[in-house]
């Protein structure tokens, strides 16, 4: 029953994670609750990136979860999953059928091949999760087999908040993983205002990026993007942040989007500003738990002061927020969630649809046969040349920031999987005892 916790089982499942890359949404989507299930000593987890899946690997595989994973060039995997009749679930939290053209990745997702990628992964997937109404009715058109959960939060990363983290002067936070975010241009002209208005009584802290087109000299703080997700939740909720923006566009992309920065902020007790646009005002009552602006710079601006001029406004923001995320939100909840859900796709394994198997002649495999071995060899020299081109491209257009930025998160996907790989090892030799998800 929900509340109750996990108890192990004493057949576990093999349950095999293959992401594209390590960034927040698969950390907290999937790596988090696949090591709490396996430290629970509910399923034999191995987590790992596409590119270094091998036959081996999907062969000792009772279950599949692949996450926001489009590229074409690894069809092959599902097609042996399917030809295996393995069962998959696939889990997606943007809408990339919607992603802008403006952008360079709404570019890349909106590739055709790399849609028709989307597409067959949720119409062939047992179990498809998503985090929104709107992606729900989009992906409830390929399969029926799909259900909208809830993030989660890990409460046991949460510093406590400590008058000594409450100071003067007002602090207004902005987070984002992006490393060019257009968001942030929603709120900017309302935020220059009050950094004219309110000097010497404010700073603001951007957490991710460097913003553009802003003016506040060292009243403005930069905090490097942290790619562990842990660590950043945890300094995250160290800093003290009075005031949290959280811009979003009304638009059908955006619309599916998660509401990510309304558990974070009231999580770390910071008074959110969200755009009223419907990812937010799904979960945030006006006046009680956030501040719902439209995307004008007047409206920002008045939100801003008004959080920083009403003192106790802000503090009672600030307290019903955290207790609202505290009741709906937590890691173990989601973790049942998804331990549910594996069960359920295991009971009714091979289900799959005549309709969905591979058409003769594939066999699954990239050289287009099944007992080929060389799948690690080919796919990473396949995913190094690419790489090593798009940091060319990327050198040659953007210039040496954007291209170390761009190594960093490699370096961080490498350092993770060595990470992960020691971590399940390690668990399977220590931990024998019986362990519950709290």
């Amino acid at each position: 029953m929900p509340g109750e916790p996990l108890q192990m089982n004493n057949s576990k499942p093999k349950v095999l994670a293959i992401l594209p890359a390590f960034i927040p949404s698969t950390h907290i989507c999937i790596i988090k609750p696949m090591v709490g299930m396996h430290r629970a000593n509910l399923i034999h987890a191995k987590i790992t990136l596409e590119y270094l899946v091998s036959q081996r690997s999907l062969e000792w595989a009772d279950l599949v979860i692949f996450c926001r994973n489009t590229e074409p060039r690894y069809d092959y995997m599902l097609d042996f999953l399917l030809s295996r009749r393995i069962p998959f679930v696939y889990d997606i939290d943007d809408n990339f059928f919607e992603a802008p053209l403006d952008s360079e990745e709404g570019e890349y997702h909106r590739n055709p091949g790399r849609l028709a990628a989307v597409t067959r992964y949720i119409e062939t997937a047992n179990w498809v999760r998503v985090y929104s109404e709107p992606m729900l009715e989009q992906v409830r058109g390929l399969n029926e087999k799909v259900e909208m959960v809830s993030g989660p939060i890990d409460w046991s990363l949460i510093s406590p908040v400590t008058a000594d983290s409450r100071r003067n002067p007002v602090r207004v936070v902005y987070a984002t993983s992006r490393f060019d975010d257009q968001l942030a241009a929603l709120f900017m002209p309302g935020l220059n205002h009050i950094l004219s208005e309110y000097a010497g009584k404010v700073e603001v802290h951007f957490w991710g990026t460097k913003p553009r087109f802003v003016n506040g000299g060292q009243r403005i703080q930069h905090h490097s993007f942290v790619p562990d997700y842990d660590k950043f939740i945890r300094r995250f909720s160290q800093g003290g942040f009075d005031i949290g923006l959280a811009p979003m566009k009304d638009d059908s992309f955006h619309r599916s989007k998660t509401n990510n920065k309304f558990r974070e902020y009231s999580s770390c007790q910071i008074a959110g500003i969200y755009s009223d646009v419907d990812v937010y005002s799904s979960c945030v009552t006006n006046g009680e738990t956030g501040l719902l602006v439209s995307n004008s710079a007047e409206s920002w601006r008045n939100a801003i002061a008004r959080l920083i001029e009403d003192h106790d406004l802000r503090r009672k923001i600030q307290r019903q927020a955290q207790d609202y995320v505290r009741g709906h939100y937590s890691q173990g909840e989601f973790e049942r969630v998804w331990w549910d859900q594996i069960q359920q796709v295991l009971a009714g394994r091979g289900t799959h649809s005549v309709a969905a198997l591979p058409q003769a002649g594939i066999s699954g495999s990239p050289s287009g046969k099944v007992e080929d071995r060389n799948w690690q060899e080919q796919t990473i020299l396949d995913h190094l040349t690419t790489k090593v081109r798009n940091f060319v491209v990327h050198f040659k257009n953007d210039g040496l920031r954007f291209s170390l930025h761009l190594f960093r998160e490699r370096l961080h996907d490498f350092l993770m999987v060595v990470k992960l790989r020691f971590f399940t090892s390690s668990v399977l030799k220590y931990f024998r005892s019986p362990k519950v998800v709290k």
